[in-house]
């Protein structure tokens, strides 16, 4: 909205010459796009949250991990803290060793959330057998502000194929 106003006022501009802008229409649409709410967080902002993310991860710091979960998350259907807890809990204490990409991943920032898709690909050692599985998928995560920082609000994933 903010950069439609002020392509408009350039535009403008640039037809009518410098005395448009003392226009009453035009002072208050001045006026009115600062009061315009800023953006939810900055491109650097959300990159350091996955590389939070990726890094919690890798360590498979399940607490440390689901801090950057808000209190209301959902992951794939399943609702609430506690039960997405026992996911990752479950998956890390089988795991031996964890890598984690992501690749394409497009950013959209907006005043209220952020949603963020990438491709993933976890490289997990299993515990057990030793044995290597390759998890591939597209993510999609939405973020919000709460308490002191980004913090996932959904997040929806679907593995290409099973390992």
């Amino acid at each position: 909205m903010k950069k439609r106003v002020w392509m408009i006022l350039v535009i403008l501009f640039v037809v009518f010459g410098r005395g448009l802008f003392s226009s009453p229409v035009i002072q208050s649409l001045l006026a009115s796009s600062s009061s315009i709410r800023p953006l939810l967080a900055t491109e650097e902002e959300v990159n350091q949250f996955f590389e939070q993310y990726i890094e919690r991860y890798r360590m498979r710091d399940v607490d440390g991990f689901l801090k950057l979960f808000s209190t209301k998350a959902i992951q794939n259907q399943v609702k609430g803290l506690a039960a997405i807890k026992e996911i990752y809990k479950n998956f890390f204490n089988q795991s031996e060793r964890l890598q984690y990409q992501m690749k394409d991943r497009v950013v959209e920032i907006y005043e209220n959330a952020i949603e963020v898709k990438s491709h993933y690909e976890i490289e997990q050692v299993v515990k057990k057998s030793g044995e290597t599985k390759r998890w591939k998928g597209q993510g999609r995560w939405v973020l919000i502000r709460e308490e002191e920082g980004l913090k996932i609000l959904a997040f929806d994933y679907q593995n290409e194929k099973s390992p």
